[in-house]
């Protein structure tokens, strides 16, 4: 009896130290493993991405940039910029066909300067992306603000090639003054289709900017042509014999003066003046649409950049809020972001609701704008320029 009192005080001495030991045992790795699990799981998220490319950014110190933009634009950038980032950015000017070539002989030297593009999508569509000067632009874009559809004109970013990839347009500027009229002459809603324009009643009373040059003449061709009316249409208005000027001064100063009742393709800028100053001149948005372009606001990142974290600090902070902000009120375009006031755009380049507008730049319609422009304009209006 006592040997085995004491053998079942031993067994209850040695259960009794045991099961705790075991169950904190248990209880640890219980702890332990899916917090290791949940960590070696878990990518890292935009955030620690983003302070990673920044400090990276800050050593690099500065930024390169091929751009078109105007000095206000350019200035007004890199203040904001470096006062946000403490990143300089160094830009260089120049014209779309100066830039290739530079870029070109660049290349030939093995040389690799240039981190960014901003400027108009002929140049970077249908220059850099063909010869191979450009790297994806959409997997640097990490800002939630940025990549999330719903703040973009039309649900989301929109991408100028056909790949959606290399060249963003984060403006959309409405073109909604190629067809202005002189309401002494034309009643209200006597012109609300294109069609409207084949009346013989305005034969000989419409004066077009030349669309057989590059200009804002040949681009109303290519898209009407090619979006709304087609080819046979054009032949129609060109049997209503319009006049055919380069002079956008004196088509505008035509139509004020009531020497022609209606214009095609006429400078925004001049028409505004006359409109300031109380000419009898309107705009109208055909029922058929508009359409909307980038300018020089469309932005790309080449490939082999020297600054590859700056550039992408720099791409998020541009399609930003802030960024689209300021160079929408620097260059007086409307950004395709919805949370962009745009107050500050003259009214009549402002997106219109419910009007249909057509992305211009865009790379298939790039390509056939040319054989628009250098043919068919010239095949179709040749006859009547003078």
């Amino acid at each position: 009896m006592r040997r085995r009192y004491v053998w079942l005080w031993s067994a209850f001495i040695f259960f009794f130290l045991l099961v705790p030991c075991r169950s904190l045992v248990v209880s640890t790795e219980a702890a332990a493993d899916p917090a290791a699990k949940v960590k070696s799981d878990r990518s890292p998220g935009w955030e620690e991405d983003w302070k990673k490319t920044l400090d990276a950014a800050r050593k690099e110190g500065k930024l390169h940039i091929y751009s078109v933009a105007s000095g206000a634009v350019r200035g007004a950038l890199s203040k904001a910029f470096v006062a946000k980032y403490g990143i300089q950015l160094e830009f260089i000017t120049g014209r779309g066909p100066e830039f290739t070539a530079k870029i070109s002989a660049e290349r030939r030297a093995n040389l690799y300067l240039a981190d960014m593009h901003i400027g108009g999508s002929t140049t970077s569509t249908m220059e850099y992306k063909p010869k191979g000067f450009l790297a994806p632009l959409k997997p640097l874009i990490v800002l939630p603000e940025v990549s999330e559809a719903k703040i973009w004109y039309g649900g989301g970013l929109h991408f100028s090639d056909k790949e959606r990839q290399y060249i963003a347009c984060p403006i959309l500027t409405a073109s909604n003054n190629y067809l202005s009229v002189n309401t002494d002459l034309v009643k209200p809603g006597e012109i609300k289709s294109y069609k409207d324009l084949l009346n013989p009643k305005w034969k000989g009373r419409i004066i077009m900017n030349d669309p057989t040059v590059g200009g804002a003449g040949s681009r109303w061709f290519a898209v009407v042509a090619d979006q709304f009316m087609g080819l046979d249409y054009m032949r129609s208005l060109a049997s209503q014999e319009p006049v055919i000027t380069r002079e956008q001064r004196l088509q505008v100063e035509s139509l004020a003066r009531g020497k022609y009742a209606i214009a095609i393709g006429m400078q925004p800028d001049i028409q505004a003046e006359f409109v300031k100053y109380g000419s009898p001149i309107k705009t109208v948005v055909p029922e058929e649409g508009g359409w909307l372009g980038g300018g020089p606001g469309l932005i790309g990142y080449f490939d082999r950049a020297p600054h590859p974290n700056a550039a992408k600090i720099f791409a998020n902070w541009f399609l930003s809020k802030e960024g689209q902000t300021l160079y929408s009120k620097t260059a007086l375009a409307e950004s395709a972001r919805l949370d962009v006031p745009n107050d500050h755009i003259a009214r009549e380049d402002r997106r219109i609701p419910g009007v249909k507008y057509f992305i211009g730049d865009d790379e298939d319609f790039l390509i056939k704008k040319t054989e628009y422009e250098h043919k068919w304009a010239k095949e179709i209006f040749g006859f009547l320029v003078k």
